[in-house]
């Protein structure tokens, strides 16, 4: 029994060695020491051993476990080139392509100046425009003188075709006196490079030609001391034949905005 004993323990121990080289889990480890501690046959104890000991061989290879480092190794490797080549552009198309984008932020910046820049004009027309529309209800003679103090020629265009509607009633609130004095602005609109403006201009010459044809078309001379009205008369004579030496070429135009001109030179040309 001693001789069984000593064999016992010097397998044992040697198992205990294999263990401490052999095994990584820490679970087997713990199995191992609970074993020890219950005190039980020594004989008992080195079968159960190296059943364990076999278990433990069989699940746990040292070379298994190097190739799990391995592989664990080089998915770290990887990863970390993959986290280092994410930061880079990767060729110079891609690299175009964020030149590109800056190009068009940059452009998006521009465009929102410009309507920032658009928002305080109309901000500021709309408040002239409300103005122009309080003023003419009280009075049209205050809306004309209005419009020739601010010299403002967007606003001009807004309020020409409402004056011009109003030169088509039977009684209208524009007197001639406030054709004259709006004359010279609505030269400035006939010499624009916008068919749309030259437009509105001419319905608005039309429009008091119309008006005051009958008295325009006389071939009568006033005398200086007559009334305002006959001098308003001869003034706008005038400043009509000055309008169209330079607004003939209008003549010229294709489309609706050439018709119109010829009509309107066609009435100047009875002019006495």
């Amino acid at each position: 029994m001693k001789q069984v004993d000593i064999i016992n323990k010097e397998d044992l121990d040697k198992e205990r060695f294999q263990v401490h080289y052999e095994v990584h889990s820490p679970g087997k480890v713990k199995r191992s020491s609970s074993f020890k501690r219950k005190g039980c046959p020594v004989v008992e104890v080195g079968s159960k051993l190296h059943r364990t000991t076999s278990d433990v061989g069989r699940v746990c290879d040292r070379g298994m476990a190097n190739k799990e480092n391995e592989l664990t190794c080089s998915d770290d490797v990887r990863g970390m080139h993959y986290n280092d080549n994410c930061g880079l552009p990767v060729n110079s198309a891609e690299a175009s392509k964020m030149a590109g984008a800056s190009s068009k932020y940059s452009d998006f910046t521009e465009l929102s100046k410009d309507h920032e820049a658009m928002t305080h004009v109309l901000f500021g027309r709309n408040l002239r425009l409300k103005v122009a529309q309080t003023l003419w209800r009280r009075n049209a003679s205050e809306l004309v003188a209005y419009l020739i103090r601010i010299q403002d020629t967007g606003v001009l265009l807004d309020c020409l075709p409402v004056l011009t509607n109003d030169l088509q009633t039977e009684a209208p609130c524009l007197s001639l006196g406030c054709c004259v004095d709006l004359m010279p602005q609505v030269k400035v609109i006939l010499s624009s490079k916008y068919e749309e403006h030259i437009m509105v201009g001419l319905h608005w010459v039309q429009s008091v030609i119309r008006k005051w044809w009958p008295e325009l078309s006389k071939n009568e001379k006033r005398l200086r001391d007559s009334r305002s009205e006959d001098r308003n008369i001869e003034v706008m004579k005038q400043r009509l034949k000055d309008l169209w030496k330079e607004g003939a070429r209008l003549c010229l135009v294709p489309g609706s905005t050439g018709e119109l001109a010829k009509a309107v030179e066609a009435y100047l040309a009875q002019l006495p």
